[in-house]
C-alpha cells in the first residue's frame, strides 16, 4: 500500500486561494492571509502549502506566495 502524500496539496492550495479572495480588505490580503494561516492552520498544513507553492506555483494566488513568505519571515 502506498500513501499519495502530494494528494492534500492542490485542496490546500484551493483553500488558501479562497481564503485570500475573501478577506476584508483586499489591499492588505497578504498579510491577512498570513495571519489566518498562523492562527487556524496547523504547521504541517503549512508545510504541505509551501509544498504545493513550489510543485505548482500558478496553483496559487500571488497574495498566497507573499503570504507565504511573510510567514517565513515571522
Amino acid at each position: 500500500m502506498t500513501t499519495d502524500t502530494a494528494a492534500p496539496h492542490p485542496r490546500l492550495a484551493k483553500m488558501a486561494n479562497q481564503i485570500a479572495a475573501s478577506v476584508p480588505d483586499p489591499a492588505r490580503s497578504d498579510e491577512q492571509t498570513a495571519a489566518h494561516l498562523r492562527t487556524f492552520w496547523t504547521p504541517q498544513m503549512i508545510a504541505d502549502l509551501r509544498l504545493a507553492a513550489g510543485s505548482d506555483p500558478e496553483g496559487l494566488r500571488n497574495d498566497v506566495h507573499r503570504a507565504l513568505a511573510l510567514l517565513r519571515q515571522a
